[in-house]
This record gives C-alpha cells, sequence and structure tokens, in this order.
C-alpha cells in the first residue's frame, strides 16, 4: 500500500452544532491514490475551509489500494445543499482543482447520516475518536458494498474470495439458500443480470457487525426488474467480510 504523508484519519474538530455528517467514499483509477491524498491537503481543504465547510475526517481505506474517504459534517440537510452547491459552483474549485481531482475518480459513494447516529452523538473534539471509528467503519462498508456489487456484475470471483467469510451463506430470491462454495460456483458463470444500480444504501454498523441494506435495479433478458437486498457483515481479524445476504425481487 503506498504510504501516505498525512496519517488515516487525519481530522479536525467540527462545528459542535453539526447536525448531519456526510461520509463520501472514493474509488480511485490505480496508481492515483497518494497524489489524489496531497492534492486534497494542498488544494482542496484550504478551499473547504474558506467556505466553512467542516472536514472531519479524510484518508485511505485499509480494504484495498484504490479507496480513500472524506467525511464533512453540517448543521442541517439544507446547509448542506447550500454549502456544497456555492462550493462545487465557485470558480475557485472550477478553474482549480476540480479536473484533476475528477480525474483521478473512477466511483463514488455519498451517504447523510444524522450525527447523533455516530456514537458519540455530536463530531466534537471530545467524541471525535469513537465517532470516527465508527464512520470510518461506514465508508469502508461502502467501498465494500460496491465491490460486491460490481463483483455480481462483472462475475468477479477472485474478488468474492477475498471479501467473503469462509461461513458465507446467501439466501436467494426463490427462497433457496447456498453456502459460499455454491456462491462463488454461482458467481462464475456469466451473469444473467444487467444494468444492476443501487439506490437508497443504508449501513448500520454495531460494534463488529454491521448491516447493509439497499435497493436495486436491473434488467434480466431485456426485462426491467427491482428488488432489495440486506447483507451482514462481521469484522474478523481487523478487515470486514461478509457473512450472509439476503436477496429479494419483486
Amino acid at each position: 500500500m503506498t504510504a501516505l504523508s498525512t496519517p488515516i484519519g487525519s481530522h479536525r474538530q467540527a462545528a459542535d452544532n453539526a447536525g448531519v455528517v456526510e461520509l463520501r467514499v472514493y474509488t480511485l483509477k490505480p496508481g492515483t491514490r497518494a497524489q489524489f491524498h496531497e492534492s486534497l491537503i494542498r488544494d482542496s481543504l484550504p478551499l473547504l475551509q474558506r467556505h466553512h465547510i467542516d472536514v472531519v475526517a479524510y484518508g485511505p481505506s485499509l480494504h484495498d489500494e484504490n479507496s480513500y474517504f472524506l467525511i464533512r459534517a453540517f448543521p442541517s440537510l439544507a446547509d448542506r445543499t447550500r454549502s456544497e452547491d456555492a462550493f462545487y459552483g465557485s470558480d475557485e474549485w472550477i478553474k482549480g482543482p476540480r479536473e484533476a481531482v475528477l480525474a483521478a475518480i473512477d466511483t463514488y459513494s455519498t451517504v447523510v447520516v444524522h450525527a447523533n447516529d455516530l456514537k458519540g452523538a455530536v463530531v466534537t473534539q471530545d467524541t471525535a475518536p469513537s465517532a470516527l471509528t465508527k464512520a470510518s467503519d461506514i465508508a469502508t462498508l461502502l467501498a465494500l458494498n460496491d465491490d460486491y456489487i460490481r463483483s455480481v456484475q462483472t462475475s468477479d470471483v477472485r474478488r468474492f474470495r477475498e471479501i467473503l467469510g469462509d461461513d458465507f451463506l446467501c439466501s436467494l430470491p426463490d427462497g433457496t439458500q447456498i453456502d459460499r462454495a455454491a456462491f462463488l460456483e454461482r458467481t462464475a458463470a456469466p451473469a444473467t443480470i444487467a444494468n444492476l444500480q443501487v439506490h437508497d444504501v443504508n449501513v448500520r454498523v454495531f460494534g463488529d457487525f454491521a448491516l447493509v441494506h439497499a435497493r436495486t435495479t436491473f434488467t434480466i433478458a431485456g426485462r426491467p426488474g427491482a428488488g432489495r437486498y440486506t447483507d451482514t457483515w462481521a469484522r474478523r481479524d481487523g478487515r470486514w467480510v461478509a457473512i450472509a445476504a439476503h436477496v429479494t425481487r419483486q
């Protein structure tokens, strides 16, 4: 993993009246993370500070070499919209680091939660360690969820071997349940599902266990479909692995 000059989880105290916390997880293009990190510190953070946006934490995810997270706090959802619209619409951003930042990004996911949904209730100097731990876990799980969905679509057995626990079980839409070996065998076959998109992702962390809920849309044999899934994740030996999945389709 590329060494970075600023440690993982670098943060400053967020505003005491922060009501919502935004967690953004980037999947970066291979080989760009170190440069992305340095550009964030040198160029983007000063701009965010000038626009009075509280950056709570940022840094590389531990689960692979291409993921990066950025956590920001706002007094309210309305304030987040106003602040980000002003920031991303500013000449400082558009004529400044925007092009270089976007060039490094493959995909990204965003989740916004109430501050009291993070352990510690409010992200302040006193509560930051526990709150940031949970926020970092959510960021990591969002990235893993993206990996899971991408691996379904691309029949990526290798990635599933890395992120599935040995005791993984999956409940399929027809009501049958399969183990890890059967799931990997099923994944190896050409995907029958296409245009798989995920919506309304909800990550809930309970210590060393987590649930990821989401809605899906897709096509099968050219016909549109929709469904939901709930994945169960466990932290084992310092990393998150999927131990169960439950999939439904309409």
